[in-house]
């Protein structure tokens, strides 16, 4: 049993990207904050995820002091281009852009950021066992800890930011919506590589999905996501395989220079989950424990940052006592259908299945229209929602576009 207990406003299980963005910004809200995790050391870092962050996110990252911080630590920013039918044009100048740092750089910034940060407690070696109820009403949890006995945390909420085997949605017995992937992916980082095709980063579209993206320290990220059926010539030799795939892209980075620095990292089974946002009374769930997205269109570090942003614009004032919690978590509810929108349709394209019209005419009209070109990117870049592209307007421009430049 618990010999200890404590309360606060909000305990948030997990310390990762989205953990420490939302005890950070409830902190500045004037709130008392416990940010437990299981990990006894502040540099503990995930190591499957490919460090991409999504231009949509910078708002955020500006927001917590974090894109300067990003930079001095070596982060690289930089234009996007993808391949289909060949190149997309550049990004314009006055778009947001991507940024790359890995997470053995960035998560530790992140919690040094929420732990520095006036009212929130950041609490390493605290597992959680247990959720804590009055009635139907979580109103805290039970952790052990590492170093001495079990704690009951309390608080008015309870945040699950504990990834997609989230323990918290778990214990709550929340209900998953998943869905396998088509694709596998096998990713690695190298030393040395030189780009023939444009741009800082590239993605080559397609049934199987190729992705290069430059980071700190002189590395880059190579991904290969081939469909599942190419798996058995994968499993042997990852690395193997990558490089193979690579050099079949059209404009591939060059590699007979480069230096692979680490094992190739693998996700041969990943499938995405869904859970409810708000699953119970007092509860709420953030990050990959909401919803573990499909990693090609490398959407994960971008939704865990937004999603704890959300849910503390959404529920501070209610915490503070400005209006009912029940209130502000329907508001972090609604804020969530961005996320849950652009997951509908990337479920739709994790199935490896060749574009649709729709997206056939939308990708031959990028180099004829700027304002459809536009519009892609924002909502590629999770800036914009998916009704910027479709849409009966944006669809009758491009069709306009194509038909003008065919003629």
């Amino acid at each position: 049993m618990p010999t200890t207990a404590e309360h606060y406003d909000v305990v948030i299980v997990g310390a990762s990207l989205a953990g420490c963005t939302a005890a950070t910004l409830y902190g500045r809200a004037g709130l008392r904050v416990a940010l437990l995790d299981k990990h006894r050391s502040a540099a503990t870092a995930k190591a499957l995820c490919g460090h991409f962050i999504l231009a949509g996110t910078q708002p955020t990252l500006r927001r917590l002091g974090l894109r300067e911080r990003m930079l001095a630590a070596g982060a690289v920013e930089g234009d996007l281009r993808l391949h289909a039918d060949g190149w997309s044009p550049p990004t314009e100048p006055d778009l947001p852009l991507p940024i790359s740092l890995r997470r053995t750089k960035l998560d530790p910034m992140l919690r040094d950021l929420a732990a520095s940060t006036p009212g929130v407690d950041l609490l390493l070696g605290h597992r959680l066992t247990a959720l804590l109820y009055d009635g139907d009403r979580v109103t805290g949890v039970r952790a052990r800890r590492a170093d001495g006995p079990d704690v009951q945390l309390r608080g008015a909420l309870v945040v699950g930011a504990d990834g997609h085997r989230s323990k918290t949605a778990e214990l709550a017995g929340v209900d998953e919506d998943v869905l396998d992937n088509e694709r596998f992916g096998v990713i690695a980082y190298y030393r040395g590589v030189r780009l023939r095709g444009p741009g800082v980063s590239q993605v080559w579209l397609g049934e199987s999905v190729g992705i290069s993206t430059p980071t700190d320290d002189g590395l880059t990220l190579l991904a290969a996501f081939p469909h599942r059926r190419h798996l058995d010539a994968y499993r042997a030799d990852p690395a193997g395989g990558l490089e193979r795939f690579l050099a079949g892209l059209p404009d591939g980075p060059d590699l007979s220079a480069a230096e692979r620095v680490a094992k190739t990292a693998q996700a041969y089974h990943y499938p995405q989950v869904r859970r409810d946002p708000t699953p119970r009374r007092g509860l709420a769930l953030i990050g990959d424990a909401a919803t573990t997205g499909d990693p090609v269109p490398a959407v994960g570090c971008g939704w865990a940052l937004c999603s704890g942003e959300m849910l503390a614009d959404a529920t501070a004032p209610a915490l503070r006592g400005e209006l009912s919690l029940r209130r502000g978590l329907a508001r972090y509810r609604r804020a969530h259908r961005f996320i849950d929108q652009h997951d509908d349709l990337c479920r739709k394209e994790s199935r490896a299945r060749p574009p649709g019209r729709a997206e056939q005419l939308v990708l031959a009209a990028l180099p004829h229209d700027r304002t459809v070109r536009r519009n892609v990117y924002l909502m590629r870049m999770r800036a914009a929602p998916v009704s910027a592209v479709a849409n009966p307007v944006t669809l009758a421009r491009a069709a306009w576009a194509v038909a003008r430049a065919r003629a």
